[in-house]
């Protein structure tokens, strides 16, 4: 009798970890509201690193156009501008999109910085509009890799470059699986090549912790 009532507080401390396990990963998945703006704030400085990383990967030069795919706090706006980039921004999150407007008038207003709401699997652009892409810890939420990246292939120009960050499995065990689908670097490697891309490679931090994986179009 003692043994099921001990265990009653147990299980219920887990349901309270389990739902706020999915609220936090929802919130990373797409931030919406006040709870959203933390977690980009969150985001922009967890993901610092590995976007800084990606940018050079990119080979970014002047006047060329670049996608952020799923920006969320949009860390990588201002980097990318001062290279001289064009830049492309297209997130899920239409509360990310309007608080990044409001960030960015001035680029915005220049024409320098165009941003969307929109999903991988149907991009709101045109044909070859972009000559670069990065997209860092997005691909845990597409649901189907090879469509979304024949997708990213499709407005990247010919001679484009995709470049994918992720962080390792082994350092993602808090999130939860009803929300992320974790990618290994093996798995978007296969998915990169069958999307129709080339010259595709992965690079990945000392510590491991980390990976980008990038292709040619």
């Amino acid at each position: 009798m003692a043994d099921e009532t001990s265990s009653g507080p147990r299980r219920k401390g887990t349901g309270v970890i389990r739902r706020l396990r999915r609220t936090v990963s929802d919130q990373l998945s797409r931030p919406a509201g006040p709870l959203g703006r933390v977690v980009a704030a969150l985001m922009n400085r967890g993901n610092r690193d590995l976007n800084a990383r990606a940018i050079d990967r990119l080979d970014v030069a002047a006047e060329l156009r670049v996608l952020d795919l799923g920006f969320g706090g949009g860390l990588t706006f201002a980097p990318l501008l001062a290279r001289g980039a064009k830049v492309f921004g297209v997130d899920r999150a239409a509360d990310m999109v309007e608080a990044a407007e409001g960030r960015n008038r001035q680029a915005v207003a220049a024409g320098r910085l165009i941003l969307r709401t929109g999903e991988v699997q149907d991009l709101p652009l045109d044909d070859a509009a972009v000559d670069r892409v990065l997209t860092v810890n997005t691909v845990y939420f597409w649901p189907d890799l090879v469509l979304a990246l024949r997708e990213v292939r499709r407005v990247l120009a010919p001679g484009g470059r995709l470049v994918i960050g992720i962080r390792d499995g082994s350092v993602m065990q808090r999130v939860s699986p009803e929300v992320f689908t974790l990618r290994t670097p093996d798995e978007l490697k296969s998915a990169i090549e069958a999307a129709g891309f080339s010259e595709v490679r992965v690079w990945s931090a000392h510590d491991h912790k980390t990976h980008l994986i990038d292709g040619a179009r």
